[in-house]
């Protein structure tokens, strides 16, 4: 069994062909085979390579990192007041009422008024603290300071009692000052 030498299959049964000429077996005389020359053309195209674009080792499977479908998502109806809710309700705190800055100003005037010029800033704290308090009752209950405005109009009152008390004073003491002239 000499002819069963590796090779092409067929290549070893035929006895017509010269010894050196097969592939296998080294060449005793003779020139090589020559291979055909490459024929010009488009280049073949290659696999890709080994790990690119594929799931393999080190890299995630496909859809790593995406939640499942329907994952992540709230509720139906979350996120909405619910039926006969306030304004302003929702996510975080709702915001706080806010306090009316004409009442503040209204306060601040009756006591300053009450040491600088009394009448006057009596009367303005007055009007200011009646606007005040319309605005407030008026805003359902986004406003707040209906108190300062109470105590500014309190004090506004008093401020006018004593004022017309003084004055009262000063016109019975020019007139008995007066009377005794006579």
């Amino acid at each position: 069994m000499p002819d069963d030498l590796p090779g092409p299959p067929g290549s070893g049964d035929r006895e017509d062909q010269p010894r050196g000429d097969r592939p296998t077996e080294p060449l005793s005389g003779g020139p090589p085979p020559s291979e055909p020359p490459p024929t010009p053309g488009p280049p073949a195209p290659q696999p890709p390579a080994p790990g690119y674009g594929q799931p393999g080792y080190g890299q995630p499977p496909p859809g790593y990192g995406q939640p499942p479908p329907g994952y992540g998502q709230p509720p139906p109806g979350y996120g909405q007041p619910p039926y006969g809710a306030p304004p302003g309700y929702g996510y975080g705190y709702p915001a706080g009422p806010q306090n009316d800055s004409t009442a503040t100003a209204a306060l601040v005037i009756a006591v300053v008024g009450f040491f600088i010029c009394a009448p006057v800033g009596a009367i303005v704290a007055l009007v200011l603290a009646n606007s005040s308090q319309k605005r407030i009752e008026a805003s359902g209950g986004q406003l707040t300071g209906i108190e300062q405005a109470r105590a500014a109009r309190i004090i506004a009152i008093i401020e006018l009692v004593l004022t017309g008390i003084a004055i009262l004073i000063g016109v019975i003491a020019i007139i008995a000052s007066m009377g005794n002239r006579y």
